[in-house]
């Protein structure tokens, strides 16, 4: 009996090593002003900044992770849907306004981080789709079905292929045209994000978990769940796995996954950690806790 329970720890421990996707190198805390609560980072390509969102207003920040200083970008921002151009040069974001008729709108907007100077990409509508993409100084977003390709600086866009969300659908765009993709039918859809090849889609299913396929919708793969998962490669997820009582989130872990579903915890369980981001290189993941921290991680 003896042999057989020791054949079975053996057993387990051969599976948890294989089960290691990634290796964390070092993690950190990042020192924020006293006042600042962040709700969702997002981290510069390069790893050199992040831009957060504020729980005490509707600001967005810019966080410098070298010598912890930080800037305001704009006073009326979203953070849930920030995007960083490759140089770190432009931040995109969503500002959300009510017109006379209490109406919500939605506008598309660009800060340029050396000067501050912001510019309307998309003006303010009843129907811009959740999602934009970066390529270079182009960029892309789809509002009311048609294609907006913007230049930031200046002269002819290109449009790059885009994931993105109208009224709970999921759509892809390329070549000047959108489809919806919506893999598993009518539902409510959320976080996709284009692989970094641009040939597979990571989303989430509301009551279903989290998914991922080709960007013609096939081949669909269960990863589980797994919320707002981000592309560590082509091959590897890093989302966040909540629990909460109905009232707050009481629990939370990062997890890599690859697309075959095997699954790596990457964070402590003293830690409530939500809403990764990751650099260009997949190198570093930052995450929020509960408590409104910024943690890095940083990867071999």
């Amino acid at each position: 009996m003896r042999k057989l329970a020791l054949s079975a720890m053996v057993l387990v421990a051969g599976l948890w090593a294989s089960a290691q996707l990634v290796e964390v190198e070092s993690a950190r805390r990042v020192e924020l002003p006293e006042g600042v609560v962040a709700v969702v980072p997002t981290i510069s390509p390069d790893g050199s900044f992040i831009v957060l969102s504020d729980a005490g207003s509707d600001a967005l920040h810019r966080l410098d992770l070298a010598d912890g200083t930080i800037s305001l970008v704009t006073v009326n921002g979203q953070g849930n849907d920030v995007s960083i151009s490759e140089d770190g040069t432009q931040i995109v974001f969503r500002q959300v306004t009510t017109d006379r008729n209490h109406l919500r709108r939605v506008a598309l907007k660009a800060v340029e981080t050396a000067t501050g100077t912001e510019r309307e990409l998309v003006a303010p509508s009843r129907h811009l789709n959740t999602g934009v993409a970066l390529a270079g100084t182009s960029v892309t977003a789809v509002e009311n079905g048609r294609v907006k390709a913007r230049n930031l600086a200046g002269g002819r866009a290109v449009q790059a292929p885009l994931v993105s969300i109208n009224y709970g659908h999921l759509d892809y765009t390329v070549d000047g045209r959108t489809v919806t993709l919506d893999p598993q039918g009518r539902g409510s859809y959320l976080w996709p994000q284009l692989s970094p090849d641009g040939t597979k889609v990571v989303y989430y299913l509301a009551g279903r978990g989290c998914f991922v396929c080709n960007v013609d919708g096939s081949d669909v793969r269960a990863l589980g769940m797994l919320r707002a998962a981000k592309w560590l490669d082509n091959e590897i997820v890093v989302g966040m796995n909540d629990v909460d009582d109905g009232h707050m989130v009481t629990s939370s872990s990062l997890i890599a996954s690859n697309l075959d579903g095997v699954r790596q915890e990457l964070t402590p369980t003293d830690i409530i950690a939500m809403y990764p981001s990751i650099t260009a290189d997949g190198k570093k993941i930052a995450y929020v806790s509960e408590a409104g921290e910024i943690f890095v991680l940083n990867l071999k």
